[in-house]
């Protein structure tokens, strides 16, 4: 009985301890995060040569860390919606492995590779 709760407690430590670069490794750098708007805020005007990707009907917008969404005249900082199909991940992302899935973690954003369409998918989180 002792031997398999020292199995799990040692199990539990092991993987706490592997997660938390992870999580560390996929926050934005800090000269990204100061330019990033947080979720929410309007802009005039988007990051120089952000990224663009089309998810029923609407355009998003990448650059700098943060995702954007048009406004009216101006652009409004979003999560991408789950389903939006990219062919790149943000530099500063990192792989998590949850079983058999892999994951990739850029700020409060999961992402999936999808051979399928060729892309990643943005994705519920695996927790």
């Amino acid at each position: 009985m002792k031997r398999h709760l020292a199995l799990a407690l040692g199990v539990t430590t092991l993987a706490s301890l592997l997660l938390q670069p992870v999580t560390a490794a996929a926050d934005p750098p800090s000269h990204v995060r100061r330019h990033c708007p947080p979720h929410g805020r309007i802009v005039v005007d988007l990051p120089p040569g952000p990224r663009v990707a089309h998810h029923r009907g609407h355009r998003y917008y990448y650059g700098h860390g943060a995702w954007y969404r048009a406004h009216g005249p101006r652009y409004v900082a979003v999560h991408p919606p789950v389903g939006l199909t990219v062919s790149f991940l943000p530099a500063f992302s990192a792989t998590m492995h949850v079983g058999d899935a892999r994951y990739y973690r850029a700020g409060p954003v999961y992402y999936t590779w999808s051979p399928r369409v060729r892309g990643y998918v943005v994705t519920d989180g695996p927790y």
